[in-house]
This record gives structure tokens, C-alpha cells and sequence, in this order.
């Protein structure tokens, strides 16, 4: 047996004599987890068989794709989801999963070297018909990324995913003083919460205080526990998310959607005052509750007891989004309201003290960049400089 390179040539001997066989090591099939390997028999030389190896070995040194897999695009984005399980946040796990699912109805059966450009933009067409851009963008990234880890393992030569152009229908204006409360708005919803709410579901007047007086992500809001404030100094240390899929099933998460989340951010004395007035109810609920009460929350800012288990649990996001569902569906605010729409209230309020600038809101805020925030900072304060137009003429004509 010879060697040169990756190829392998072998002499063999049969009833018709000698001929040369070559095998070429040709990388780990993803399917298997195995050894990939390329071998042909018949040649009557061993110059023969290298000579007919050599192209082959070249296009592997080259990064093409000469290794004939079979494997599906499910079975596919089953590894890719595996691989990618441990480093990942439940609610991303989640994300990619959902994600999966809906390109295996279009894709599940299809081999993953069949797949073109022009199917991914059929589907890109057809599901992005039926949901929002950003919503379609989001699905984009991920199945992009399962065709890149793809390329990367040499199971196809190139992404069908790349290059592609998303329906104009989606790209719909977007109304921004939808996206926020005014200052008036505001104060009426939160006197609505105090007065019709708060004294039914204790903890919903105060959690949407701090998400409109801090800007806070609501599951960013659930994860707080008590030592993270600090009264004295009047500081919140934020650090942690909430994920939960449904009430029965929810994580905390020590580390929030992007480094720059993790922050300490300054509250002023009447969140202080809300805070320690639910602090109280929280206490006297407990007590009340007296030998019954199981304490399951881990000291959370936010919880609530449990009718029927009598067990004291921390107040879910997904919890707070469906009782915003309840007051827009019984039309019991004017506004259409949920509770993002509350972080974008304090970036429309914080801009239009015209104090604060765009970067210092998006560090309070917890983002590096964030084009939502930007276009509500950009649009209220543009009718700040409306109105410093509107007192220059009117310095100028006394």
C-alpha cells in the first residue's frame, strides 16, 4: 500500500489479477456522526488510481462538497438544534424550535442538497404573507443559520438562504404615536389600574409603574427580587429575565437578552413610594394567608398566591400580557395598551424633557442600538424642534 496526501491506495488481488483501489477520508457525516470515506476500485495502476483521485481530493482541500448525503432537511435541523441546545436561553431554544417546525412544512422531507434559492424564496413568500416583517426576518436568521452550519460541514456547497428578498407588503408603515402613552395617557391609565385593579390583582399596578417609570422588560420586571433594590441609594440592579412558555412551565434566567442588560439604573421617589406600599401588601397577603401559605417565589418583587394550591408563586410575563389582553378586549382603557408599549412610554417621555440623550436612553434601557427606540426618540423629538422653530419666530417678532 502507497500513500500521498489524503488518498489512500490499495493493491488488491482477485481471480483477474491485480488492480489499485484509492480511498479518500472525506470528512464526518453529519447524519452518522461517522467517518465519511470515497473509495473506487479497477484501476490496473496505482498511477491510475491516484490520477483519478487527485481532482477529487482537490475539490475537498477546496471546501466543495463531494460527499453524496441523503440526509433530510428535518433530520438536519435536528442535529443543528441539539448541538445548539446547551448555549442557549430557554426562550431562544424555544424560538429555534418553533421556527424548525414551521420550515418542515415546507422542507422536512426535502434533502438538504436539493433545496434551491428559488424554494427558500417561496417559502419566504408564502409564510411571509401571514405574519409581520420582523417576525419573518427573525424566522429567516435561524433557518439561515442551519443551512450555514450546513456549509460549514461541507454537507452542501453554498446557502440557499442568501440573497433573499423579503414581500414589500410587510413593509407597512408604522403608525409611532400608536407605540406609546402620552404623559396624560399615562397618568389616566395608571389612576385606572389604582382604582378599578389594583385592589382585585395587587401586584399589576405596581409592575406597571416600574415598566413606565424605568423602561424595564417585562420579563426583565418578573425576574426582580427584592435584594436587587436598593431604597437608599434609589437603584435597580437588573440582571436577570423570566422566560415562560406557559404557566406551568417558565425559567429565570441569570443572564438577560444581551450583555448590555445587565445594568444599574436610578428610580425617583414616587416608584420608591409605589414599591414599598406593595412591598407591605405583599407581606400582610402572606400573613393572611397565615399556615397555608407556600412560599414558592424565592423572595421576587412580584408574586401572587394561588387560589387553589394556596401556594405564593412568582408573577409570570406571560400572566401580566394576558391581562392586558382582558382590558383590550373589554375596551376598558381608550388605548389599545401592552405592556412594551410601557417601555416605549418612558423613551418618549425621557425625550421629550430634551434633557436626555438617545444613548444615555438606550443604556438605561438595556440596548446598544435599538431601531424602535430610536424612531420614537427621532419622532418626539422632532416636534420639540417644531416647537423651538415656534419660539425663535416669536423672540424675533417682539
Amino acid at each position: 500500500m502507497t500513500t500521498q496526501g489524503k488518498i489512500l491506495i490499495y493493491k488488491r488481488n482477485s481471480k483477474k489479477g491485480f488492480s489499485y483501489t484509492y480511498r479518500i477520508e472525506a470528512g464526518i457525516d453529519p447524519k452518522t456522526g461517522k467517518r465519511k470515506q470515497l473509495t473506487k476500485s479497477g484501476f490496473k495502476t496505482a498511477k491510475e488510481a491516484r490520477a483519478a483521485a487527485q481532482p477529487i481530493l482537490n475539490k475537498l482541500l477546496l471546501g466543495e462538497n463531494i460527499i453524496e448525503s441523503n440526509i433530510t432537511f428535518s433530520e438536519y435541523a435536528a442535529i443543528w438544534l441539539a448541538d445548539r441546545k446547551s448555549n442557549l436561553k430557554k426562550s431562544s431554544q424555544s424560538n429555534n424550535l418553533e421556527t424548525i417546525k414551521i420550515a418542515n412544512r415546507y422542507f422536512a422531507n426535502l434533502k438538504m442538497k436539493s433545496i434551491t434559492p428559488y424554494m427558500y424564496q417561496q417559502f419566504i413568500n408564502h409564510y411571509g404573507a401571514n405574519v409581520k416583517l420582523t417576525t419573518l426576518k427573525t424566522r429567516h436568521v435561524i433557518i439561515k443559520n442551519i443551512f450555514n452550519y450546513a456549509v460549514k460541514y461541507k454537507l452542501i456547497n453554498s446557502n440557499p438562504t442568501t440573497n433573499v428578498e423579503f414581500p414589500r407588503k410587510n413593509m407597512k408603515k408604522i403608525d409611532i404615536n400608536s407605540l406609546y402613552l402620552t404623559k396624560d395617557e399615562l397618568k389616566n391609565f395608571l389612576i385606572f389600574l389604582e382604582n378599578k385593579i389594583y385592589k382585585s390583582s395587587g401586584y399589576f399596578y405596581p409592575i406597571c409603574v416600574l415598566l413606565a417609570y424605568t423602561g424595564m422588560r417585562l420579563g426583565e420586571a418578573c425576574a426582580l427580587t427584592w435584594e436587587d433594590i436598593d431604597f437608599k441609594n434609589k437603584s435597580i440592579f437588573i440582571h436577570s429575565t423570566m422566560y415562560a412558555k406557559n404557566y406551568n412551565n417558565y425559567v429565570k434566567q441569570d443572564t438577560p437578552k444581551t450583555q448590555s442588560s445587565i445594568r444599574k439604573i436610578y428610580i425617583d421617589n414616587f416608584l420608591i413610594t409605589v414599591l414599598k406600599k406593595w412591598r407591605k401588601k405583599q407581606l400582610i397577603n402572606r400573613l393572611q394567608n397565615g399556615k397555608n401559605n407556600k412560599v414558592d417565589a424565592e423572595n421576587y418583587v412580584f408574586t401572587t398566591i394561588v387560589a387553589h394550591t394556596n401556594k405564593e408563586k412568582a408573577v409570570l410575563p406571560i400572566a401580566v400580557s394576558t391581562a392586558f389582553k382582558y382590558i383590550n378586549k373589554k375596551h376598558l382603557f381608550p388605548k389599545h395598551i401592552h405592556a412594551h408599549m410601557l417601555r416605549h412610554t418612558h423613551v418618549s417621555l425621557l425625550a421629550e424633557t430634551r434633557k436626555v440623550s438617545l444613548t444615555d436612553i438606550q443604556a438605561r434601557l438595556g440596548h446598544s442600538s435599538d431601531e424602535m427606540t430610536r424612531r420614537v426618540y427621532l419622532h418626539v423629538t422632532e416636534k420639540s424642534k417644531i416647537d423651538t422653530a415656534r419660539i425663535f419666530e416669536e423672540y424675533m417678532a417682539n
